[in-house]
């Protein structure tokens, strides 16, 4: 009898347990908070992740968080080199910010409340998915993690749309975000050999929707997968960026090899958010490409900051305003050709040149850094621009570019500028003045200037769009140096000098110091 009732209580009490939210190791279990979001808006939320178990998944994010980066928290030796590498950066004034929802994807994210509801702030993930990469943080044994920059699994190519990526505008969707999520399927189309087809009966498809901030699943996970372009998302960056989530990408911050690019200054990280930088893979997936802080896919120097501080310090610091982009770069279109096969297409046609690739739309044509353009990437890029020869005289060259008008334009107008030194010299450019309401942001996300110095031409230049950038000496690498000027905010005025110097004069940056650099033509 005693022993049927010593039974019968250890049930109870262990139901009590359970219902009262604790673990059977005797911890609490947290209930997961959804930022500022409404009981309306969580359940919104969650209904648009549908490919998951939307409580396993927060659950396993919570125990992320819980765990404060005991595995990102750099060495002692990479913090003090860390350190020295912030002694010689600008102490930039950043410009306020133009947008009430935020200008950077996550400070829309926090500002919406999704932020801590997703992988790395913006990413859902399906069951299979929570399994691979967060594995280690839910209930059952941990699956092998197969994760990298660009979805590539033992589901590979099955997560690929192979030839045509099916979507449809829900009406939820604003005008604003509709019409700029089709100038970034135009673009990704135009780029790739992935076609577009707007289809809402498909049996796979993207439904893109106003949701809780911006998101999107990764990869191709079957059936009907939601992005969201919710308030604050209607800008072509994060459209771009969660199409390419939508196609497999994730991000470059957290690319096996991105501790060869950047220190995560976790000092300045919201104890909460320390998980969002977890490498994404231990092993090479990212085609033999550099990490490009220019990419779409790299975030903001300053995303979850605890403080206002970096939370990224690049290991090259010429690049450090360049995280943040609001441009595809060209390595991503290359790796998105790469991750979709389609340089595999064009077995002969033109032959590129300045890093350029044969298009797989039109093998006769190619597929240009920024900077060149021409059917074989020979040319300097059409339009605003002029092809400039550096002599030892300097010379001056003002830019004017863009409107005065506070219109906040979906994408970049640019002047593209190629000086040219003699074969044995180099190109010394200085920037002389910045103005004409100069945006200082991470980025440089409205406007700036750009400068080549590499002699590898595909890889993005080093930005400039700050005040006290004015006076920086920039030598280049090789003879020749695309100079572009880009804009889509009010009106920007540059004045820069250049001229050839000898060879033997040190070079600002070389291609042999980009981190990962082995470049797949």
């Amino acid at each position: 009898m005693l022993l049927k009732l010593g039974v019968a209580l250890f049930i109870i009490g262990f139901c009590l347990v359970e219902a009262r939210g604790w673990q059977k190791d005797g911890k609490q279990r947290r209930k997961h908070k959804f930022g500022n979001m409404t009981d309306d808006q969580v359940k919104g939320f969650k209904n648009s992740l549908r490919k998951t178990n939307v409580d396993r998944f927060v659950a396993a994010l919570d125990r992320l968080a819980d765990k404060n980066g005991t595995d990102i928290e750099p060495s002692a030796n990479e913090k003090a080199a860390m350190k020295e590498r912030i002694k010689h950066l600008r102490k930039h004034v950043r410009s306020p910010k133009i947008h009430e929802d935020g200008d950077d994807m996550t400070e829309v994210n926090e500002k919406a409340g999704v932020a801590e509801s997703l992988y790395q702030g913006d990413m859902a993930l399906d069951d299979s998915q929570v399994d691979a990469i967060l594995g280690e943080f839910v209930d059952g044994p941990a699956d092998a993690r197969k994760k990298r920059q660009a979805f590539y699994n033992s589901r590979y190519p099955r997560n690929l749309w192979g030839n045509t990526f099916y979507y449809y505008f829900d009406p939820s969707l604003t005008d604003e975000a509709k019409a700029i999520s089709q100038v970034a399927i135009a673009f990704w189309q135009n780029s790739t050999c992935v076609n577009f087809e707007e289809n809402s009966t498909a049996p796979n498809r993207v439904r893109f929707f106003k949701g809780q901030g911006c998101y999107s699943y990764v990869g191709m996970i079957g059936g009907e997968q939601d992005l969201s372009l919710g308030s604050g998302c209607q800008y072509f960056r994060q459209a771009a960026h969660e199409i390419a989530h939508a196609l497999g990408f994730f991000h470059e911050q957290s690319r096996y090899d991105r501790d060869t690019a950047i220190t995560v200054n976790t000092e300045n990280v919201k104890p909460e958010s320390v998980g969002n930088y977890r490498e994404t893979e231990t092993r090479n997936n990212n085609y033999n490409m550099p990490y490009d802080y220019g990419s779409i896919m790299q975030y903001a120097d300053t995303s979850f900051t605890a403080n206002g501080g970096k939370t990224m310090i690049s290991k090259v610091p010429v690049y450090q305003d360049n995280m943040g982009s609001q441009s595809v770069s060209f390595y991503d279109i290359s790796m998105m050709n790469e991750h979709y096969q389609c340089k595999q297409k064009c077995t002969s046609g033109a032959t590129c040149v300045n890093g350029g690739f044969r298009n797989s739309r039109n093998c006769n044509t190619c597929i240009c850094p920024s900077g060149y353009g021409g059917a074989t990437c020979s040319d300097r890029a059409p339009g605003c621009g002029a092809t400039l020869t550096a002599t030892s005289a300097t010379q001056t060259l003002n830019i004017t570019i863009g409107v005065r008008t506070s219109v906040d334009y979906p994408t970049f107008e640019t002047c593209n500028y190629l000086i040219k030194a003699p074969a044995s010299n180099k190109v010394e450019v200085v920037l002389r003045a910045i103005a004409g309401n100069v945006q200082c942001r991470a980025g440089c996300i409205y406007k700036g200037i750009e400068v080549k110095a590499t002699n590898d031409h595909r890889y993005t230049g080093i930005r400039y769009c700050c005040s006290d950038d004015v006076g920086t000496t920039i030598v280049s690498e090789g003879n020749i140096v695309p100079v572009i000027a880009f804009n889509r905010y009010h009106q920007s005025n540059y004045t820069v000098t250049y001229r050839s110097v000898p060879s033997s004069t040190a070079s600002t940056i070389l291609a042999i110091q980009l981190p990962m650099s082995k470049p797949t033509l």
